[in-house]
């Protein structure tokens, strides 16, 4: 008699380990479509800024120490640098910014993302000029629990134009 009280006794921690068990996916899984998720709110912002004509609203995207190469090979460190570039793009009419995700990855305070993007310039000519190409950008969660740029950089591809 004593086994079969023995027996009962552990069916409960049976059924508790079981369930940890065909959880445990759920347990140590990152999120990765909630991180993409917000990969796309930040582009989103980022494109809402850019397009709005506010170099000042771009800047703050960034965090303070923000690395951004436009990939012609100079590197621009910290925010007023990273606003005055987009601000020279928008003075020159560069508009209708999109970003599209190909790749993106979550580890506990970082978030990355290899996408395309493509921009239009102003018209000339006839010809409506647009821009395009890879870009990465490197994302931190700050001190207020905000994500931040830290670190993007682009290409251009030789797409000259529509």
């Amino acid at each position: 008699m004593k086994q079969s009280t023995n027996a009962f006794s552990i069916w409960p921690i049976m059924c508790l380990a079981l369930a940890l068990i065909v959880n445990s996916n759920n347990l140590f899984a990152d999120n990765s479509s909630d991180k993409r998720s917000v990969i796309e709110t930040l582009n989103s912002n980022w494109n809402e800024a850019f397009n709005s004509g506010k170099p000042e609203a771009v800047s703050a995207l960034y965090d303070q120490s923000a690395v951004l190469s436009p990939g012609n090979g100079e590197v621009l460190v910290g925010k007023t640098a990273i606003e005055n570039l987009f601000r020279s793009f928008i003075d020159n009419g560069v508009h209708n910014h999109t970003i599209e995700i190909i790749d993106t990855h979550y580890d506990g305070t970082t978030l990355y993302e290899v996408s395309k993007w493509s921009a239009q310039g102003l018209e000339e000519n006839g010809n409506k000029p647009v821009f395009a190409g890879i870009l990465v950008n490197i994302f931190h969660v700050n001190d207020e629990g905000e994500w931040k740029s830290h670190l993007h950089t682009w290409n251009l591809s030789n797409n000259t134009g529509e």
